[in-house]
């Protein structure tokens, strides 16, 4: 194999090497001013400066943290897309919350409202949209159906910082959003998230959740102006990020329109070349997507794990984004595949072709000549 094409990889130069060998010289590795100056410069990035924020060692803690902070518990339901990562749901039942499982859209993959208010049987209490490849959801209808009956929303934003729809950044538009800094993201911190949200009280309640549910001066301990006193004031957990990680998202924060260019670039180029035959990324008017992912539909018929295994002995990796989740054996035994159509319909034909910044218009070629070689050869 002459060359591999990975699916995904972080962009990365010496500045960020440079940012973590400050932090590490500094002596303050773990939630320190770093940490601190990260949330801020996240704030200002999304442009609100209403907006607060938690930095978190995940996505997923951000997802927990927000529904904690809602009071969601026993005897309440939250519903997600079937069609997301197992986190969105693990996070619900984390809680001891029922999950309700929604259909998506076919064309979008994100959140079908129609599939939700199939469940209005539910004491639904909670929804999580899911901004799928880094698509926004359709926000509208979603925001309007659930002021309407008082249920929160907690936007699952992990592939879309910098998104928005209608003008608004995801993430902000419902009662809370979380975002990932995962090595694969727009933003990538190797691990990481953040939770941010105009309700302060639940912003206060999730970072003190997030080391221990000790007080607000858990963290002043250690300088000069800090006591050794501390309080416990809930049963918190583990969920701090580290100045290390937060070093590498400042520098990120600052590529972000870079490395937009060059993930559009390349989303682009896969739109005007690849074979008629192969169905696009859907796109929505008044919405800026940030091309986390390109996932296609291949042809009807056609083998999607022949066509995977043929572009991997190519060199080009490949993935699929997601198998939904009433598929997997944890959730199966409670969820019927027929109640999820659209879901189904598309994961049959769903494949993600590589797409981040560190890609050449060259590799792009290289990934359309041989989808097509491999489509010619499968008819």
């Amino acid at each position: 194999m002459s060359r591999f094409i990975p699916f995904s990889k972080p962009c990365s130069d010496e500045e960020e090497i440079k940012a973590v060998t400050e932090v590490i010289r500094s002596g303050w590795w773990t939630t320190g001013p770093a940490v601190f100056e990260f949330e801020k410069k996240v704030i200002e990035f999304l442009g609100d400066e209403t907006l607060q924020a938690v930095a978190l060692n995940s996505c997923t803690a951000a997802l927990f943290l927000a529904l904690k902070a809602l009071g969601i518990g026993p005897g309440d339901a939250v519903a997600v897309p079937t069609v997301t990562y197992v986190a969105t749901a693990h996070v619900v039942e984390w809680c001891g919350a029922e999950l309700v499982l929604c259909d998506i859209d076919f064309d979008t993959l994100c959140i079908s409202v129609e599939s939700l208010k199939k469940h209005k049987d539910k004491n639904i209490k909670a929804v999580m949209p899911v901004h799928m490849a880094g698509l926004p959801c359709d926000m509208q209808p979603l925001v309007q159906y659930c002021k309407e009956r008082n249920i929160k929303i907690v936007e699952d934003a992990a592939h879309s910082f910098g998104a928005k729809d209608r003008g608004l950044q995801t993430g902000t538009i419902g009662d809370a959003g979380a975002f990932s800094f995962y090595a694969t993201k727009v933003l990538a911190c190797g691990e990481g998230g953040m939770l941010v949200s105009r309700n302060q009280e639940l912003i206060e309640r999730a970072r003190k959740l997030s080391y221990f549910g000790i007080d607000k001066r858990a963290f002043e301990r250690y300088t000069a102006k800090g006591t050794w006193y501390y309080e416990v004031e809930d049963l918190g957990y583990k969920f701090n990020m580290d100045s290390i990680h937060a070093a590498l998202g400042i520098v990120q924060l600052k590529k972000q329109a870079m490395m937009f260019e060059k993930r559009l670039k390349i989303a682009r180029f896969y739109d005007e070349n690849l074979p008629e035959a192969i169905m696009r990324p859907a796109r929505r008017e008044s919405v800026s997507h940030v091309w986390h992912l390109y996932p296609i539909k291949l042809p009807d018929g056609v083998d999607r794990d022949r066509v995977f295994q043929g572009l991997r002995e190519m060199g080009i990796g490949t993935s699929v984004h997601f198998i939904p989740l009433h598929r997997h054996p944890y959730f199966a035994s409670r969820f019927r595949a027929d109640d999820y159509p659209e879901a189904e319909k598309n994961y049959l034909r769903s494949l993600s072709l590589p797409l981040h910044a560190g890609m050449s218009v060259e590799d792009a070629e290289f990934v359309v000549h041989s989808v097509r070689q491999i489509l010619e050869s499968l008819a």
